[in-house]
């Protein structure tokens, strides 16, 4: 089912998003909508991956109606991690899970599909869910209730009542062992402290393994929560599910298949995922992030997928400095610069789908564009507090990247146009060559920045030296071409070094920096 209010002047018909494979078998207009008091069937016609539904009558502005859809389907995952997955865990028991980033919530039930229209999230999802007996049904939100049928289906509903990308939304079913608790996040600023509900859904041999990697979520929660601000859906939950595929967003379900590394860990045993969960378990972590970034705050438009995948991947490294400070921090943004590409940029286009919008760029490049743009802002007060303001203020609600630079000029009092137009929607990264080094009574610098693709990047190249047995330090703002300066200097200089140049996001290979 389907509630909805007319925002057209005259309403005609439904159009829904529904995949071919999806074999409609009626449709209904449904009590409670403004044109009837009973169900009543609805003409229906398809249009490739379309659903068309007749009204009776045309609807006018502002009335609310609410239609069925009668199908069944039988579909299946597209690869090991999208799709509809029909599993089975290792005793052969079922091991059902839904993953529908890529190809659309329309592959496997009609209706308005994020993949096609992130802008229009709907306000709030409810589940039924039956499934034979001895297995769970796990959902968003929370579980409202939990019975038996005279059949002997275990029948569970949940209800989330926050808006949502149809692609966060899903189901996972298996024999699962539940483990709950209570959690309390302090307050933050001016929000209240905050009383969560948090569990998670394991397949009975692996709960020794989620047991130990679990009880890293509460300090990720608090981490984050002081970063970006509270737990998105206090009324709903905080869960993790185990899925057979390795890991995805979906909110208030998050689903996880990764390795279990901090039980390896303490079992001295080898962790196949060990390069990627060098620093944090990434799957964890990230899809926990996302709550924050896709799933509370959503992109209005494809092109700025970034602001899902950068920002749950700069989650990652503010999950590293919390624990292990600033400079493991750093490095972590250092190990990630090796993977952004020569060519490319953030934004993806006005009108893409996520499966055109999608690629690396988005996770890696877009957390060193955020860790390159706190270098910039220079104010950690003002960039947390940026942070913050724009998760608060587009929260449950869709955004843009210049929704984003509109927030951070209001805190920091600032125009980043320059910075937007180069790094968001400019192409590569800069190049650094040259040399920077102490004279007798000067710092003596000519550095040349060029870019790996056709946009020209300024960029701040921070100098730091001892001058008298005092710390003296000095911003450079470099722009494209040569850069040459002589700062003067009372005594000699010694111990000069840049503190910047792993906090942007650059290559330097050839720039020398020193006596």
């Amino acid at each position: 089912e389907m509630r909805f209010r007319v925002c057209a002047a005259e309403l005609r018909a439904v159009v829904l998003d529904a995949a071919p494979a999806l074999l409609i078998d009626a449709a209904w207009l449904v009590p409670g909508s403004a044109q009837t008091d009973g169900s009543k069937p609805l003409p229906f016609a398809r249009q490739a991956a379309l659903l068309v539904l007749e009204l009776p009558a045309p609807a006018a502005a502002k009335q609310e109606l609410c239609v069925r859809i009668d199908y069944h389907a039988s579909p299946t995952a597209k690869d090991e991690y999208t799709g509809f997955h029909w599993s089975q865990t290792e005793l052969g028991q079922p091991w059902v899970a839904s993953s529908c980033q890529e190809i659309g919530s329309s592959s496997w039930w009609p209706g308005k599909d994020s993949f096609f229209c992130p802008q229009d999230k709907p306000e709030y999802v409810e589940w039924s869910l039956y499934v034979p007996a001895g297995l769970t049904g796990v959902a968003n939100g929370r579980l409202i209730s939990h019975t038996t049928t005279p059949e002997g289906l275990e029948h569970f509903r949940w209800h989330h009542p926050y808006p949502i990308l149809t692609y966060s939304m899903a189901l996972v079913v298996g024999p699962f062992v539940k483990v709950e608790r209570k959690l309390t996040l302090a307050s933050q600023g001016d929000t209240a402290a905050q009383d969560l509900d948090f569990a998670y859904w394991v397949l009975p041999e692996d709960l020794p393994k989620a047991r130990e990697q679990f009880e890293l979520v509460p300090d990720m929660l608090r981490t984050y929560s002081a970063a970006f601000g509270p737990w998105p859906f206090p009324e709903s939950k905080v869960s993790i599910v185990q899925t057979p595929f390795l890991g995805m967003e979906h909110s208030t379900v998050l689903g996880y298949g990764s390795t279990f590394p901090a039980w390896l860990k303490k079992q001295g045993l080898p962790d196949p995922m060990a390069a990627r969960n060098r620093w944090v378990d990434y799957v964890l972590a990230h899809e926990l992030a996302h709550e924050w970034w896709g799933n509370a705050v959503s992109v209005a438009d494809w092109g700025d997928s970034w602001l899902h995948e950068g920002f749950a991947t700069y989650a990652e490294g503010v999950l590293v400095e919390s624990q292990h400070g600033r400079e493991q921090a750093d490095a972590f943004f250092v190990e990630l610069a090796r993977h952004v590409p020569r060519k490319g940029a953030l934004y993806r286009g006005q009108g893409v789908d996520p499966a055109r919008a999608y690629s690396s760029i988005l996770y890696n490049k877009g957390a060193l564009v955020l860790h390159t743009l706190r270098t910039f802002v220079d104010d950690d007060r003002a960039w947390w507090s940026t942070l913050r303001a724009f998760q608060q203020q587009f929260r449950y609600k869709n955004a843009t990247g210049l929704d984003l630079r509109a927030v951070l000029e209001r805190e920091t009092g600032q125009e980043w146009k320059q910075f937007f137009d180069q790094w968001v929607l400019g192409d590569g990264y800069p190049c650094l060559s040259g040399r920077v080094q102490s004279a007798e009574r000067s710092i003596e610098g000519n550095v040349v920045v060029t870019g790996t693709s056709g946009t020209q990047f300024s960029l701040p190249l921070d100098l730091a030296w001892t001058e008298g047995g005092h710390l003296r330090h000095e911003r450079i703002l470099l722009h494209p071409g040569e850069n040459r300066w002589q700062s003067p200097c009372k005594e000699p200089p010694s111990k000069l070094h840049s503190p910047s140049l792993t906090r942007t996001l650059c290559r330097r290979a050839d720039l020398v920096i020193g006596p």
